[in-house]
């Protein structure tokens, strides 16, 4: 079983409103995320940050797909996940951010094959500069500890978090392009100009 866990709680301060819901072809972003992923796993979550937000976001997505909140009000994603994962019956649950207009399934599918082979904590996609896509990777159960432990330290950091797991693979996001030539699986929408990459 494979669960996706998509986090929604962000107060999208750089785009202005909230981006899970917003319209792209007439179709709200979550339910267009949704429509995507749902080949790829057995099981889907929506990380909110509240209520209120939950709500809103019930009305665009299907009535079998589980809406979790923040236990920690304004921590940021780590909050997230953690109410991801601690809902996912699964062993590997694949987080990721609710502005991803284009993610691919198949993409998908190899990160949850990469951390399954290496028995790994998670696997998360690298760019050539470093960079990594800590929100388009899978984690194991062993992130709800990382982030447990994190939230106590007052560590605010996707990547800080990480640090506290024992045995992560990086992916070389290079190593993606066969699934995915143009990596548009990763473009993410930030600012409203960032809308006119999405076509």
């Amino acid at each position: 079983m494979q669960t996706a866990i998509i986090l929604c709680g962000g107060r999208s301060a750089r785009f202005g409103r909230d981006k899970a819901l917003l319209e792209i072809d007439g179709t709200p972003m979550i339910a267009r995320m949704i429509e995507r992923v749902s080949s790829a796993v057995d099981d889907i979550i929506i990380a909110a940050r509240d209520r209120a937000q939950g709500e809103d976001i019930a009305e665009a997505i299907p009535d079998d797909v589980q809406i979790v909140y923040d236990s920690v009000a304004g921590y940021g994603p780590i909050a997230g996940i953690l109410a991801g994962l601690s809902a996912s019956g699964s062993r590997y649950s694949i987080c990721l951010a609710c502005d991803l207009p284009y993610i691919n399934p198949d993409v998908i599918g190899a990160l949850f094959e990469c951390a399954e082979e290496n028995n790994s904590d998670a696997a998360i996609p690298q760019h050539q500069n470093g960079a990594l896509e800590p929100l388009h990777a899978v984690y194991s159960r062993a992130m709800i500890t990382a982030c447990r432990d994190a939230m106590g330290k007052k560590e605010h950091t996707i990547r800080g978090t990480i640090s506290l797991l024992d045995r992560v693979v990086f992916v070389p996001a290079e190593s993606l392009r066969s699934f995915d030539p143009d990596l548009r699986t990763f473009l993410n929408v930030n600012y409203p100009e960032d809308l006119g990459a999405v076509t």
